[in-house]
């Protein structure tokens, strides 16, 4: 199952958000009833501005991707608006005696939207020797977690308690860097915790922080290049 950022920010909700109808309806006028996973692509057409949205690939199953998000909406509290394309998560309620360590509304409550990083399988041959008590002691001595107050942090399924080389990781932040970046780092502090020189283990952990790492420093060009176009504008309109 592959790793996925949510909500997704690649192309425009509503058009995604269409072409899921559109999918569902095929589904349904085939007497296609359940659970049904698509994998779209998108890319920009050779040539032209014209963003393409390719659906290429359905599941007809219950996946492990879905599970995962499904567990992340329970322990938030939120839901996906397929309209907007947000995630929002509603105001937790703040109990009269604790009012007072609170100094102005806005400071009761976190901002009501997410972005999270689903990872459904991560493999690290190295985990078989760890028990479960322990890699939850290297977490918290890491400050690895969830925050059930502000409603962000990481989220951990064990999927295999026999060999125990599988987990699940949901990294759900306020904003999208902050995501990819808490992500980034949990996997490479794991890695570094179960790992020697000698004794590296077969796993996918490198590779995805490896990618993470990639779309952190597209991210940063794009932000500069943003700062960079209000600053010549900022310095048009004082010219004029």
């Amino acid at each position: 199952s592959p790793t996925i950022s949510s909500p997704q920010t690649s192309i425009a909700p509503i058009r995604l958000h269409s072409n899921c109808v559109a999918v569902g309806k095929a589904c349904y006028d085939r007497a296609i009833i359940g659970y049904v996973s698509a994998t779209f692509a998108t890319f920009m057409l050779p040539g032209s501005e014209e963003q393409q949205l390719w659906a290429i690939d359905l599941k007809i199953q219950y996946t492990d991707t879905m599970a995962l998000a499904n567990v992340l909406q329970y322990v938030t509290g939120g839901r996906f608006d397929t309209a907007t394309g947000l995630f929002k998560i509603p105001p937790y309620k703040v109990m009269p005696e604790l009012s007072s360590r609170f100094k102005s509304p806005k400071e009761r409550q976190p901002p009501n939207f997410r972005f999270a990083i689903l990872a459904p399988r991560l493999f690290h041959s190295n985990l078989s020797l760890v028990h479960y008590s322990v890699f939850f002691q290297m977490c918290r001595a890491h400050h690895i977690g969830y925050d059930i107050r502000e409603r962000e942090g990481a989220i951990f399924t064990l999927i295999d308690s026999y060999k125990r080389d599988l987990l699940g990781m949901a990294v759900v932040e306020p904003d999208l860097p902050k995501a990819l970046k808490t992500f980034q780092r949990n996997l490479t502090t794991v890695h570094q915790e179960i790992s020697s020189a000698n004794m590296p283990g077969r796993n996918n952990f490198l590779a995805l922080a490896a990618e993470v790492d990639k779309i952190l420093s597209s991210l940063n060009v794009d932000q500069e290049g943003e700062k960079k176009d209000e600053g010549e504008k900022l310095r048009s309109d004082i010219d004029q």
